[in-house]
């Protein structure tokens, strides 16, 4: 058990050097505003993404990356155009 441990934290630290840290989260706040991630219809549409959140730092494909303060955003997009997934890192 404790070598598993072990491994794990090696492998973490391996892969996600200090200061850097990635989370996905179901919801994101813009201004007042608050979107939702998961792919299915009461997800937001890249429209409401747009009118909420306003145009993105960039865009790459169906990934729009939003910058909010000392966190970057990456916003995923299905194919349907429904939010499905929030990844975010600390810059």
């Amino acid at each position: 058990m404790s070598r598993r441990i072990i491994l794990l934290s090696v492998a973490l630290v391996t892969c996600f050097p200090a200061g850097f840290a990635l989370a996905s989260d179901k919801s994101m706040r813009c201004g007042r505003h608050l979107i939702h991630a998961g792919g299915l219809k009461d997800s937001a549409s890249q429209y409401e993404v747009l009118k909420k959140c306003g145009q993105p730092e960039a865009k790459m494909g169906e990934s729009w990356v939003y910058i909010q303060g000392n966190m970057s955003r990456t916003l995923t997009f299905n194919y349907e155009g429904r939010l499905q997934r929030i990844d975010s890192a600390r810059n």
